[in-house]
C-alpha cells in the first residue's frame, strides 16, 4: 500500500466561490511509513492571492509560477495508484475536483481518501484536532505552517505515526489494507505534460503565532465529530487572521447547510468554541486585557449572546466538564500522577494524597486515575502519554477541589 499526501494553500475556503489553490504539496508514503518523495510548487491562481497574512504567498512569488493546468498531468501521476491523504481531507478533496476540472480533466466524484484529522479520534487527539496540535503531541516538527510543502510532510509524519501506532490493533491491518486497494483501483486522469517546472517557495522566517491563531490551531475538540468537526476546521481556517468577512460568513453558511447543521446546532458549535478558546486563554493561569479583547471580538464574529461573551470574559477560570458535572471522583487505593513544577511543594502534596487514601505513583500507566499537572495543557511526557490514556489532567486547583468533595 502507498498514499500521496497532499495539502494545499488557497485563495479561500470555498472553490464555489472561485477560490483557487496557491500553492500544492505532496510527500509520498509507502506501506511501511517510510517517506519516498517530496514534491512541492507555488501556483498561480490568476486572480487575488486571499489571505496572504495566514499562507504568506505574495504576489512576486506567483508571477512565474505555474498556473495548475501547466501541472495537472504531473500532479496526477504523483496521485497515481495512491491513497489521497490529508488533514481535514474533505477541504482539500473540493479544491482537487475543482482544479481538475478547471483544466479539462474530469475525476470521479468518490474520490478514495484518508483524513488524519478524523483519524484522530482514533489516536487520542479528537476528531477535529488541528496539524499543529497534532504534530506537537505526537513530537513531530510542524515546520512552517501554512506552507503546502511543510504542511503535507508534516502529515505525511502523523501519518507515519498512526500506521506505527495501529500495526498491532484488530482490524487495522485490514483497514489499511482495504484503503490501499481503492487507492490503487482509482483512475486519476493522464495528460500530457507541459514545459513549466514546479516552484518551491523561498524560505520564509517563521514568524511567531498570534495569540488566536495559537488557540486556534492547538485546541482539541474531543467531543466534536462528523459534520461538526469538519465545520469546526473550517470555523479554525476563517478565524487565523482574527477576521470573518462577509464572504467567508456565507461559505460557512453554505458549508453548515451542506453538512446538514441546523442554525441551533452551529450556535452550540460556536458557543463551545468560544468556551474552549476560553480555556485555552487560561493556560497560564491569567486572562489578560489582550486576551479578553480578543475573545469578545471572537464572540462578536461568532455572533453569540452578550451573556456568552461576558462569560467568557469574567475573571473565573472556567473548570473541566467532567470535574464541574461531578461525573468523575477519586476512590481510595487511587493512582495519581504529580507532574511540572507546582506552587505546593510536591513532597507536601504527596504525603497528603497518602494521609487521604491515595496512592502517589512516579510514571502514567493505564492504571492510574488522575494526573496533576502545573500546567493542564502541558506537552511533557506524562501529560502527552495520560491524553493517549484519556487520562483526566488537572491543575492544583483542581485536584484540590476534588479533594474537598470526597
Amino acid at each position: 500500500m502507498s498514499f500521496a499526501v497532499v495539502d494545499f494553500e488557497t485563495t479561500g475556503i470555498l472553490p464555489s466561490y472561485h477560490h483557487r489553490v496557491v500553492e500544492i504539496g505532496v510527500t509520498h508514503v509507502e506501506d511501511d511509513g517510510t517517506i519516498t518523495a517530496r514534491w512541492e510548487t507555488l501556483i498561480n491562481p490568476e486572480r487575488d492571492l486571499g489571505p496572504q497574512s495566514i499562507h504568506g504567498i505574495r504576489a512576486a512569488d506567483i508571477l512565474d509560477a505555474p498556473v495548475f493546468g501547466d501541472v495537472a498531468a504531473e500532479f496526477a501521476d504523483l496521485l497515481r495508484g495512491r491513497v489521497f491523504v490529508a488533514h481535514n481531507a474533505t477541504f482539500d478533496l473540493r479544491f482537487l475536483h475543482a482544479e481538475f476540472e478547471r483544466a479539462g480533466y474530469g475525476l470521479h466524484a468518490d474520490t478514495p481518501s484518508v483524513c488524519t484529522m478524523a483519524l484522530g479520534s482514533s489516536f487520542g487527539l479528537g476528531a477535529s484536532c488541528s496539524l499543529a496540535h497534532a504534530c506537537v503531541t505526537c513530537s513531530i516538527e510542524p515546520g512552517l505552517s501554512h506552507s503546502a510543502g511543510s504542511d503535507s510532510y508534516a502529515t505525511a509524519q502523523l501519518l507515519s505515526h498512526y500506521q506505527r501506532t495501529s500495526s498491532t490493533w484488530p482490524g487495522w491491518a485490514e483497514y489499511w489494507q482495504r484503503t490501499s486497494d481503492a487507492g490503487r483501483a482509482y483512475e486519476y486522469p493522464v495528460g500530457r505534460r507541459t514545459s513549466a517546472t514546479a516552484k518551491p517557495r523561498s524560505a520564509a522566517p517563521v514568524t511567531p503565532a498570534s495569540f488566536l491563531e495559537r488557540i486556534s490551531t492547538e485546541s482539541v475538540r474531543d467531543a466534536v465529530e462528523g459534520a461538526a468537526a469538519m465545520y469546526t476546521a473550517l470555523l479554525d481556517r476563517c478565524l487565523l487572521d482574527g477576521i470573518i468577512s462577509v464572504s467567508e460568513g456565507a461559505q460557512l453558511g453554505e458549508v453548515a447547510t451542506e453538512l446538514g447543521l441546523t442554525r441551533t446546532v452551529v450556535h452550540g458549535i460556536h458557543r463551545d468554541y468560544l468556551v474552549e478558546l476560553e480555556r485555552r486563554a487560561w493556560a497560564d493561569g491569567v486572562l489578560t486585557d489582550e486576551e479578553k479583547a480578543d475573545l469578545r471580538a471572537v464572540g462578536a464574529l461568532l455572533q453569540l449572546d452578550a451573556e456568552d461573551i461576558a462569560a467568557a470574559v469574567d475573571d473565573v477560570r472556567p473548570e473541566d466538564d467532567a470535574l464541574a458535572s461531578g461525573a468523575f471522583a477519586l476512590a481510595t487505593g487511587d493512582l495519581i500522577v504529580l507532574t511540572g513544577d507546582m506552587v505546593r511543594p510536591r513532597d507536601v502534596w504527596e504525603a497528603e494524597l497518602r494521609d487521604r487514601g491515595y496512592l502517589p505513583h512516579p510514571t502514567v500507566t493505564k492504571k492510574v486515575k488522575l494526573v496533576v499537572a502545573a500546567d493542564p495543557d502541558s506537552l511533557s511526557g506524562k501529560a502527552r502519554k495520560a491524553r493517549d490514556y484519556g487520562i483526566p489532567i488537572v491543575s492544583e486547583d483542581g485536584l484540590t477541589k476534588l479533594l474537598e468533595r470526597r
